[in-house]
């Protein structure tokens, strides 16, 4: 199984410096929850667009099917 990215970060922070597990580990907690939480930020932005364009696109299709002969 692997690690979880917050204890490997840790690791590898304390081994590139002189900081302890406490304060390294508090430092790359708080580095992936901002990571994390712009990761959040961006889909949802990307799902709100995405719904958009899916609402232009009905609208769309439905006026061509209304011009459609025997169509609406």
């Amino acid at each position: 199984m692997h690690e979880h990215p917050v204890i490997r970060f840790t690791r590898d922070l304390m081994v590139v410096s002189d900081l302890d597990q406490a304060t390294a580990g508090a430092f790359v907690r708080t580095v992936y929850q901002e990571g994390m939480h712009d990761g959040e930020q961006r889909v949802i932005v990307e799902l709100h667009r995405r719904d958009r364009m899916i609402e232009e696109l009905e609208r769309e299709l439905a006026r061509l099917r209304a011009e459609e002969p025997g169509g609406g």
